[in-house]
């Protein structure tokens, strides 16, 4: 059962269950220590507002003893592979999947077909994956990828490259968070964010709006935050195609962004 709305736009968006899985995305960037925390609150707030939750992970590979995506498309039994009294959520290795979804000559409306018909149970996929798989599957989309920047040393350049391959090159607008960690001292994942806005501006003609989560701030606070940007997300899901290829009919018209709205600037400068 969902949750009492924290604002309309969740009370909008709980007024029935999605007929399809609704996709969202993480940027994997490099920065795991930060990203992969990121996605347990994320997975949780999305439960907590009564959605079933499938993580698709990139940076794992499936095998064996430790099946994933890879085999719910070799099999197709996605749809039975999660139980509706299983855990909230779920993380599946999907580094094999997915590359296999993103192979030469692989239309993307068809790929996310098969995704949507391999876990059709899911009520929200996170797709967590580098920007190059992004791009593949979802770039003309309005889908808006989570870039989260952290204090690690090497977050402004990972941040950076990753958030000019998603303008430029997938014509992807991601949703940057900053945890503002030592915003105080103007260092940590605020420093870092101040520069990659800046780097964004001089070099994309793109002006970051952040979000901002502060982690210090109360348990209680934080999750309500979550949910916040959980909800946010979701009004910028893509709903998967999970029936058959004439049903789904027009999927891949529906599925890209309309590219008049589309507007970064003047990208002339590069770096």
């Amino acid at each position: 059962m969902h949750d009492v709305p924290l604002n309309q736009a969740v009370g909008l968006l709980g007024l029935a269950a999605p007929l399809a899985p609704q996709l969202l995305a993480v940027v994997s960037h490099g920065d795991a220590r930060t990203e992969q925390p990121l996605l347990w609150q994320l997975s949780s707030a999305l439960s907590e507002l009564g959605y079933s939750v499938t993580v698709l992970d990139a940076t794992m590979s499936e095998t064996v003893n430790n099946p994933g995506l890879q085999q719910l498309l070799d099999y197709q039994f996605g749809h039975s592979a999660l139980e509706d009294d299983g855990p909230a959520w779920n993380v599946l290795p999907a580094a094999m999947g997915l590359q296999s979804l993103c192979a030469p000559g692989a239309k993307p409306a068809h790929s996310l077909q098969r995704l949507g018909q391999a876990l059709q149970s899911s009520g929200v996929l996170v797709l967590y994956a580098g920007s190059d798989v992004l791009i593949r599957l979802l770039g003309g989309s309005t889908v808006r990828p989570l870039l989260s920047v952290s204090g690690e040393k090497s977050s402004l350049l990972t941040s950076y490259l990753a958030l000019k391959r998603l303008l430029r090159k997938g014509r992807l607008e991601p949703t940057i968070l900053n945890m503002m960690q030592d915003a105080a001292q103007g260092t940590g994942a605020a420093g870092v964010a101040h520069a990659l806005r800046e780097c964004a501006r001089n070099f994309l003609a793109y002006d970051v709006r952040p979000v901002r989560i502060d982690p210090l701030q109360p348990e209680a606070h934080i999750e309500a935050d979550m949910r916040r940007l959980v909800t946010r997300l979701l009004e910028h899901a893509m709903p998967l195609p999970c029936g058959t290829a004439q049903e789904d009919a027009g999927f891949e018209q529906s599925a890209e962004r309309p590219r008049e709205r589309v507007r970064f600037g003047e990208m002339s400068r590069s770096h």
